[in-house]
């Protein structure tokens, strides 16, 4: 079922927090915090045979450019059909080295209290950019170049704060052995509240721009071609997403915002001589 696909896609499109914009060329200086979301069904086709969905995602990202970044997921979902409801439990892990070009992944996946299946490995990017996938139990691969997850998330706010309108590249996220062309649409920006004080009617403002991503399994996208999904949201200067909307084609997830937590960045610390 394309709901158990949703983790893999938040993976690259809920904000990773940036406490400052980054200049063109420069990584985003991203910080760690812990956001929870509310699920529920905007919009279902009767060939989808869904009725409902009522869940929970919680999204935590800590570390810091000098340590890596930690990423930790879980999505619990109550899918509503005419004749049963199915509970999805999805949770996965991920570590990644920008410096040393290493991601280490990990996913599991249960239905109604069932594994479904799990996934552990490493994607190591070679000197000619290619990337060597190795995973435990399963058989490993060799990719083209490629952006890891919090790359592609740093390309976005580049591009948006430098005022392009589309930002796109050759994703790998761990979910499986092939990457994805991921194709970023950015909007006018808009002021929000900063994320510290989501609620707040006056007070300290932020931009925002509205993104739409398109995933295409291919690899590369053709004129006449569908995307796998798509993700829409309201993306804040400071990497944090609103209005998080996942476009499935006969069906349509919205994850609303019902809390957030900054949390402690790692600092870098200088090394000493020999």
């Amino acid at each position: 079922m394309r709901v158990v696909a949703a983790v893999k896609t938040i993976t690259l499109s809920v904000g990773l927090g940036v406490t400052a914009l980054p200049a063109a060329g420069m990584a985003a200086a991203l910080a760690p915090h812990r956001a929870i979301y509310d699920l529920s069904l905007e919009w279902a086709s009767k060939q989808s045979g869904i009725e409902g969905i009522d869940g929970r995602f919680v999204y935590e990202f800590t570390g810091g450019l000098c340590s890596g970044y930690i990423t930790n997921m879980r999505m619990v979902t109550d899918i509503l059909k005419e004749f049963e409801t199915v509970n999805s439990d999805q949770s996965s892990s991920s570590f990644e080295d920008l410096g040393a070009g290493t991601f280490s992944f990990s996913s599991k996946v249960f239905s109604n209290a069932d594994l479904q299946s799990e996934r552990k490995g490493e994607a190591v990017r070679q000197s000619d950019k290619a990337i060597d996938v190795t995973v435990e139990d399963g058989d490993g691969a060799k990719l083209p170049e490629a952006e890891f997850p919090t790359e592609y998330m740093e390309g976005i706010i580049r591009a948006a704060a430098n005022g392009k309108t589309v930002y796109q590249a050759r994703t790998f996220d761990g979910s499986g052995n092939e990457i994805m062309l991921a194709v970023t649409m950015i909007g006018h920006a808009v002021d929000v509240p900063k994320a510290a004080d989501l609620k707040a009617v006056s007070g300290p403002r932020e931009r925002a721009w509205p993104v739409t991503t398109a995933y295409y399994p291919t690899g590369d996208a053709t004129s006449d071609e569908m995307p796998s999904y798509t993700m829409s949201m309201l993306l804040g200067e400071d990497g944090i997403s609103h209005d998080l909307l996942m476009d499935f084609g006969d069906f349509r997830i919205s994850a609303e915002m019902k809390a957030l937590d900054l949390l402690q960045p790692v600092a870098c610390t200088a090394k000493k001589d020999g």
